[in-house]
């Protein structure tokens, strides 16, 4: 609880810190005053609406169509590799924690900590008004969400099996199987580890969030893979889930943002939001 609570008051400062920054004051706008429940109902209403489009996103578009071949056939492609890539960096018969550096990496790629983290950030923007906090947190939940859905339902239909539970054949699948030894494809704790450092790094937006979140997340994905939970497919393929479902996230919430911008400097129109007793309507001059 400790370590979450200075998490949280770090990143509010840094949240700030990017906020003084001159190049981000010129690309950020005041929006319109709004209520909890106001930015509650705006929340859940995009969260849904996100997640159906999220699901058609790899063939709404030729270009998104060609990323989503790509990261398949890329995906195949190091599935050629997994013995040698398995044979030179996996520890078979290992545990978990160790007691060595990669103890952190692994803990960052648990669900529960960035879930946590992302409530509590959402938590705090909600009540204290602090709408950047609250986007982050919400964006970061969906992320997790979305690529959750996702991981899981590719576990059970492939049921690759694990490193070390397989014969060393890296193409044996028990398929529509729940069973935790053959829940290899994708890695899950990959997946969360890029998912919450993609949605980090590009809210604090800096050079150094960057390369400093990311090659946490990367050190993740090569536990697991030293740990022989893994294949380096099942890596790569995580990699490309979760970074692709964030970045999928942070672009919805830029369109509005820019969308919200438009109307602003527009003027005029109705507006809708939820309330405790129905839905408030007004409209702007």
């Amino acid at each position: 609880m400790k370590f979450l609570i200075r998490t949280v008051i770090l990143f509010m400062f840094l949240n700030l810190a990017v906020k003084a920054d001159s190049t981000e004051t010129k690309r950020t706008f005041k929006p319109k005053k709004t209520t909890v429940f106001q930015d509650l109902g705006y929340d859940l209403k995009y969260f849904a609406i996100d997640w159906g489009a999220f699901f058609a996103a790899p063939f709404s578009s030729s270009k998104n169509l060609i990323i989503s071949s790509a990261v398949m056939g890329g995906t195949i492609l190091s599935s050629t590799i997994d013995k040698d890539v398995r044979k030179h960096f996996s520890v078979p018969g290992t545990e978990k924690y160790t007691g060595t550096f990669l103890d952190g990496p692994i803990a960052y790629g648990y669900v529960q900590y960035p879930s946590i983290f992302g409530g509590a950030l959402y938590t705090i923007g909600l009540l204290a008004r602090e709408s950047e906090l609250r986007k982050t947190g919400r964006m970061l939940i969906q992320s997790l969400v979305y690529s959750g859905t996702v991981t899981m339902a590719l576990r059970y239909a492939t049921g690759r099996h694990r490193p070390f539970s397989s014969s060393g054949n890296q193409y044996e699948f028990s398929w529509f199987n729940s069973a935790g030894d053959t829940q290899s494809f994708p890695s899950g704790h990959t997946v969360v580890a890029f998912a919450t450092s993609t949605i980090l790094a590009e809210q604090i937006d800096t050079w150094w969030a960057r390369g400093i979140l990311y090659s946490f997340a990367a050190l993740t994905g090569y536990a697991r893979l030293h740990y022989d939970k893994h294949w380096f497919s099942d890596i790569v393929f995580g990699a490309a889930l979760g970074f692709g479902s964030s970045m999928f996230v942070i672009h919805r919430e830029r369109e509005r943002e820019k969308e919200d911008k438009r109307k602003m400097k527009k003027g005029g129109g109705f507006s809708f939001s939820p309330t405790m007793n129905g839905i408030n309507i007004t409209y702007g001059f």
